[in-house]
């Protein structure tokens, strides 16, 4: 039956879905525009009326995951024991909408979870689809800035805590992986030209307890700590550490070992008493980039995989006195450097005499090396191909907000934005008076008439039987 009534009037069920769909988002603003005005009523009623005069309302726009919603709040002059006067929006305190400008949370979250994976503009496109507004690519990259901005707030404070050791994660385990790396990103404008260097390296570190099996030949890292962005040396250090010890307990921790391809960066950052491997990635792809006799490479990476670092390393000196072209000699001895500088990382920590503690239920201890993978999803993905180039400021603060995505804790970017704002009282209490306000149904002999809630235009109208409601939610 409702094919026939939909298909002779020409309405396709893809047209019937999208126009009942705009027509509940429509409601859905109305009742929202009432539900704040009633609500800065119930403010204005109880306010402290010696210190807030009220001076009239004014007009504003909040964007919400079902459109842009339009109401009116009340404004008042605040006067000040030193005489100073300013004027204040009590519902936009309560709202706390200072946060990301007028943009609600479900808006916000919706735009970081589409940032991570989409660029500005494509995010910006696709969520104005989603929501049935408009929302520029500058309004995006503004709402992710204010987050990301806030992201590094907490981190700072984070390390304030750390260092006056007040950080003891509540997960004990007896061994911590650890791994870390860079990768370079185009910069932009005026960074570019202060630097005066076309890239600067994202930092991205990351450290879990241990394997989990998620599959029949599959494995994921269990609890997973990253973190990322633009920083020095030391400072990125000193948050990696803060960052682990919120979730480890790091004075149970017996043995810790760091995977990372050797640089200077990493390994003045690492304890004396941390194991250090030469991760296997970057360690095997010196061999292929510096030995260019395709069965010389093979030799060392065989002796490589037996472990015999000693014959490798003669191996490397016969090899280079082999050689006359001083292009190729240049490049085996950097690549000599390379090992030696890294010599005590050349072994697996498995083959370092380490007398590891037995692994907790459910978890294993095996091969490291999954730092290049997690650089790839973490940053480079996103940031670092398609002709992309970043501001050191907004590099920064996306790859603080993929390093949460990568965590687990995405939430956590939005999450300081869900305080209860509304007593659930309250909330009832609102509910009630707006539904009570709607019009009783009546019949006229000539169709029905819809209830009026409150001032929803958008639910009045006579609609004859049942074919003309449906008719009515398709647009007609």
């Amino acid at each position: 039956m409702m094919k026939s009534m939909i298909t002779e009037n020409g309405v396709t069920f893809k047209e019937l879905e999208k126009n009942i769909y705009s027509w509940v988002c429509e409601i859905a603003r109305q009742f929202t525009a009432e539900f704040l005005e009633r609500y800065d009523q119930m403010l204005m009623e109880g306010r402290d009326k010696k210190k807030y005069r009220h001076k009239g309302s004014r007009q504003t726009t909040i964007k919400t995951v079902y459109g842009e919603v339009t109401y009116r709040r009340a404004v008042y002059e605040v006067m000040e024991e030193d005489g100073s006067r300013h004027y204040v929006y009590l519902l936009d305190e309560t709202l706390q909408l200072d946060h990301v400008g007028l943009i609600s949370t479900n808006m916000a979250e919706l735009l970081v979870k589409g940032i991570t994976d989409l660029s500005y503009r494509e995010c910006a496109a696709k969520v104005s689809e989603m929501t049935g507004q408009t929302i520029s690519a500058m309004g995006v990259w503004n709402v992710i800035q204010a987050l990301g901005e806030k992201v590094c707030e907490e981190e700072t404070q984070l390390v304030e805590e750390y260092k006056k050791g007040r950080l003891h994660g509540k997960k004990e385990v007896p061994v911590l992986f650890e791994e870390a790396d860079g990768v370079y990103v185009k910069l932009q404008g005026q960074d570019r030209k202060s630097s005066r260097q076309d890239k600067a390296e994202i930092k991205v570190g990351i450290a879990y307890d241990g394997w989990r099996k998620a599959g029949k030949e599959r494995y994921e890292l269990s609890d997973k700590v990253v973190v990322a962005g633009f920083a020095r040396a030391k400072e990125f250090h000193e948050y990696r550490e803060a960052a682990i010890a919120e979730t480890y307990n790091l004075d149970e921790v017996s043995e810790r070992i760091l995977n990372a391809d050797g640089a200077s960066w990493i390994k003045k950052g690492k304890d004396k008493s941390t194991c250090f491997q030469l991760d296997p990635f970057h360690r095997n792809k010196a061999v292929r980039e510096k030995v260019h006799n395709p069965e010389a490479a093979r030799d060392i990476m065989e002796l490589l995989e037996k472990e015999k670092i000693k014959e490798m390393f003669e191996y490397l000196d016969t090899y280079r006195n082999s050689l006359s072209e001083d292009w190729e000699i240049g490049d085996v001895e950097e690549l000599i450097r390379y090992y030696r500088n890294n010599e005590e990382g050349l072994l697996p920590y498995q083959s370092q005499g380490l007398k590891l503690p037995e692994h907790p239920e459910g978890l294993e201890y095996r091969n490291m090396g999954t730092m290049e993978n997690h650089v790839w999803s973490v940053i480079a993905r996103r940031m670092k191909h398609n002709h992309t180039s970043w501001s050191k400021q907004g590099g920064n603060h996306l790859a603080k907000i993929l390093a949460k995505k990568c965590s687990g804790k995405l939430y956590e970017v939005t999450e300081k934005l869900k305080r209860p704002v509304f007593e659930e009282e309250t909330v009832e209490e609102l509910y009630g008076e707006i539904l009570m306000s709607a019009k009783a149904p009546k019949k006229d002999g000539k169709g029905y008439e819809y209830p009026t809630i409150g001032h929803l235009v958008g639910l009045e109208g006579k609609i004859q039987g049942e074919r003309k409601k449906l008719l009515a939610m398709a647009g007609f």
